[in-house]
């Protein structure tokens, strides 16, 4: 990265923004924090128009509001991936000229929305009123006529767990004029009705109240309880009616989304230009911004300043300052860049290793998944998809990089002899009579799984020393030779010596012997420098400590052996659900039930252990590989540029 200065005239502000954004070449820094200098703070402001941001901000939520709309009602299917439509720079130039028209479709569609929220409303609010009347149909006295100059009706509910006994009393000792009604019983309540004197009406409430009644405003509608729940009824097919209208439009409307979306997508590039001039300060005439911009790019970025007469300046990071970081591999290790990316960006300055790493993923996601049918589903589904769609991002990368993991899937089961289980010779012994059988290039995990263990070991060991060669390195391109020496070189010979010592008779008795003095030697070595950078008894502690870390390098190759372990689970599924398939025996009815099985099995398993290698896979490179080197918290370079949902604008 290098740090761009530039000063330009006012006038060309916003061309200059628009051409960095088809760039992508400049991440431009705010710049507020120099306004507490007083040089800046009597020369500038800074620069802003936050009344047009809040303008297209409202424009884009309406857009978006619309698109919202077409999705829940337009009834329009959507693709299995989402990805950008590829437009010209006159097609895009075009889309403004529809604005007037764009914004009127968006009105529109807001407005039916609105309109369907509230004949739904009003229909929910009739069903509550009728359910609400359903009890009292057996009560035929017009209940807008409940009331007389000297008489009123008290209606209401009355749990069955109160008494109705209790209720009648209550009211007896209020008033003795009055009738009481039970309209209505069900499960939980009694529906009951009291006609009393109009000037005792609070007083028989309030009695009523403590005894658990709960009267119901039921004075409102008009006419009967039956006749209300008819109007109701007609009213909610009338509102249905419209309802469907109100959809039928909506759904004509639908077939204008792709110009709502590049509408919205407009709206976004020209709210991100005026969100852009915050970062920047100026005068009356001129302005100033600062940006990172990769190495790569600086003769782009040096040609669109000269065309546009700014006067401008690169320079190297200074220490202390917050480099952004951009991932630079070839095509076949970028996909992997998604791994890396998942735990976190390396630090501006230290050492990528996704170009180091990426082939020891695909092969431990290999051996881990190991069955050569699933290898070739994942082959075939990857090709297919990149083919057909236009991906881009991560989903480019993690495409691409299943895509690798299939192929090292596919041998690695080809090796083992694996196809989804043991199908090939499950099928034709159980339907055909005579057992054919796919042997393995190599050997089978699951007869004889010790080849697989120590592999899987061997790897580790391997994955491990490239990760301290790393490690070492870095120290040496420090010029930290001694510290090389110690904290390298002697865990170079602790582990290997021990290894020999204990798994070196397999070579010779003096592979054994050379083993055990290297490592008692390295050990040593060990505890007397780990605890260098100390004083005092924390020499001795760092020794201590030092020599104590065999235990983790043990651990972390250990781990290794899940590879192994995940490796089997996948054949030993796949072959339970081959012989599950076949209890049955041969025969249609068989077939059919080892069809339903084969499908239902497979996917399971190789959903499961597809996500189990991913992960475990992973784990391998952020844990053990990464904790011996790894510098990580960098932050992702962001360049200017059309951040748009669904289209992409061709450069020209």
């Amino acid at each position: 990265m290098q740090k761009v200065s530039v000063i330009g005239l006012d006038k060309i502000k916003g061309r200059l923004i628009a051409r960095m954004m088809d760039l992508e070449a400049v991440e431009l820094t705010d710049q507020t924090e120099k306004l507490s200098e007083e040089f800046w703070s009597e020369n500038t402001v800074q620069d802003g128009a936050q009344d047009q941001v809040t303008y297209f901000e409202g424009k884009i939520a309406h857009a978006s509001q619309a698109l919202d709309i077409i999705d829940q009602y337009g009834e329009l299917k959507s693709p299995l991936f989402k990805t950008r439509r590829i437009i010209t720079r006159e097609e895009a130039d075009s889309i403004p000229s529809k604005e007037i028209e764009t914004e009127d479709i968006i009105a529109k569609l807001i407005s039916l929305n609105d309109e369907l929220r509230s004949k739904r409303d009003e229909i929910n609010r009739l069903d509550v009123d009728s359910i609400m009347l359903e009890p009292w149909t057996a009560y035929d006295v017009p209940l807008d006529q409940s009331s007389t100059e000297t008489v009123t009706t008290i209606m209401g509910v009355l749990p069955v767990a109160y008494e109705v006994n209790k209720a009648e009393e209550a009211v007896k000792v209020v008033t003795e004029r009055y009738v009481m009604k039970q309209v209505n019983e069900d499960k939980t309540m009694r529906y009951l009705a009291f006609l009393i004197p109009k000037d005792s009406e609070q007083e028989v409430q309030q009695a009523l109240k403590d005894e658990g009644f709960q009267p119901l405003e039921l004075q409102r509608f008009e006419g009967t309880v039956t006749e209300n729940i008819q109007k109701n009824s007609q009213k909610r097919l009338k509102l249905q009616e419209e309802i469907d209208s109100v959809l039928s439009e909506i759904k004509e409307l639908a077939a204008e989304k792709p110009h709502i979306e590049d509408y919205q997508d407009i709206l976004t590039i020209e709210l991100d230009k005026k969100k852009t001039r915050s970062k920047l300060l100026k005068t009356k005439k001129t302005f100033y911004m600062e940006g990172w911009v990769p190495e790569g790019k600086i003769e782009q970025v040096r040609e669109l300043l000269d065309a546009n007469d700014c006067y401008y300046e690169f320079r190297d990071p200074e220490e202390g300052e917050e480099v952004p970081v951009l991932l630079k591999n070839n095509k076949f290790v970028e996909p992997i860049e998604a791994v890396t990316e998942m735990y976190s960006l390396p630090a501006y300055g230290s050492i990528d290793p996704t170009s180091i790493f990426s082939i020891w993923y695909i092969i431990f996601f290999g051996l881990m998944f190991s069955d050569a049918g699933y290898g070739l589903l994942m082959i075939i589904v990857c090709s297919v998809v990149l083919k057909k769609y236009n991906l881009e991002g991560t989903m480019y990368k993690m495409l691409k990089g299943f895509l690798y993991c299939g192929v090292s899937t596919f041998f690695w089961g080809a090796m083992f002899g694996s196809w989804f289980g043991d199908l090939v010779s499950v099928v034709s012994s159980t339907f055909f009579g005579k057992e054919i059988a796919i042997k393995p290039i190599l050997f089978d995990p699951l007869s004889n799984p010790m080849p697989l263990l120590i592999a899987s070991i061997a790897l580790g060991v391997a994955h491990l020393f490239l990760a301290l060669g790393i490690a070492g390195y870095k120290l040496l391109k420090q010029g930290k030779l001694f510290d090389f020496i110690c904290d390298i070189v002697l865990w170079y010979a602790t582990v290997a010596g021990l290894i020999l010592w204990l798994a070196g008779s397999a070579i010779g008795p003096t592979a054994t012997t050379i083993g055990k003095y290297v490592s008692i030697i390295a050990i040593v070595g060990l505890a007397l420098t780990g605890g260098r950078d100390r004083k005092g008894f924390g020499k001795v502690i760092g020794g201590f400590s030092n020599v104590y870390d065999i235990t983790s390098w043990l651990s972390d190759i250990m781990s290794y052996a899940r590879i192994m372990a995940l490796g089997l689970a996948t054949g030993a599924i796949a072959q339970v659900v081959n012989t599950i398939g076949t209890l049955a025996g041969g025969g249609v009815k068989g077939a059919i039930l080892f069809i339903i099985v084969f499908l239902l099995g497979h996917t399971l398993n190789f959903g499961i252990n597809v996500i189990g290698a991913f992960i475990h896979s992973a784990r391998l490179q952020f844990v053990e590989f990464f904790g011996k080197f790894y510098e990580d918290g960098g932050e992702p370079f962001a360049p200017l540029k059309k951040n748009t949902k669904y289209i992409k604008i061709e450069n020209q």
